[in-house]
């Protein structure tokens, strides 16, 4: 055996000695380990702050729909405040219409009080019809030629004078006192009938 052979053959043995070294090889698993461990915390920290981005975004969600939510109520609640609101003007405003269209009826069935019921009756309907007429035309009776209007009771179609709170609720508004004025309307009409009944007669003679 040559010296290149003894030196080669010391050379494997040392590298074979430090190749299967114990601590070395515990120091190789060691370090796998420690990998291994560095990849699992790493993981674990991806899925944690992916977990944190998906609460994230699920909380900032739930508040813009919470956030929609309070606005649409805010909405509805607005909306039906200016409906009722609405509502209200519009019935407010019915009923005063429906004030003056029985006012102008009222109008007209006074000023006929010299005519029988069925008149008076025909001119309540009329009055309320052309109320646009019947209270301008009381307006200007009454403060340019200083004419006072008649008023004996709503729509004066009986002289029954009525016994009692509950017939008086229920039948006032139709009952009227007879009074000169009254008396004198049907008196004047009562002629005007007459003149127009002797007129026919003649133009049939």
């Amino acid at each position: 055996m040559n010296l290149f052979t003894q030196i080669g053959n010391k050379i494997q043995y040392s590298i074979s000695k430090w190749a299967s070294d114990p601590e070395a090889a515990a120091y190789a698993i060691e370090q796998a380990k420690q990998k291994q461990q560095d990849e699992e915390v790493q993981t674990r920290l991806a899925e944690a702050k992916k977990e944190s981005a998906s609460s994230s975004e699920a909380k900032a969600a739930a508040d813009a729909e919470a956030k929609a939510l309070a606005e649409r109520s805010e909405f509805k609640t607005g909306r039906a405040t200016s409906n009722i609101a609405l509502g209200i003007l519009k019935g407010f405003t019915s009923l005063i219409f429906i004030v003056i269209i029985l006012y102008g009826g009222h109008l007209a069935a006074n000023n006929a009080i010299g005519y029988k019921v069925p008149f008076r009756i025909l001119s309540f309907v009329y009055g309320c019809l052309f109320f646009f007429i019947e209270i301008p035309k009381m307006l200007i009776r009454r403060y340019a030629y200083q004419i006072k209007s008649l008023y004996y009771t709503y729509l004066p179609i009986s002289t029954y004078q009525p016994n009692g709170d509950l017939e008086t609720f229920f039948l006032g508004a139709f009952c009227y006192k007879e009074d000169d004025t009254s008396q004198l309307a049907r008196a004047t009409v009562e002629t005007l009938y007459k003149t127009a009944f002797e007129k026919s007669q003649i133009k049939t003679e």
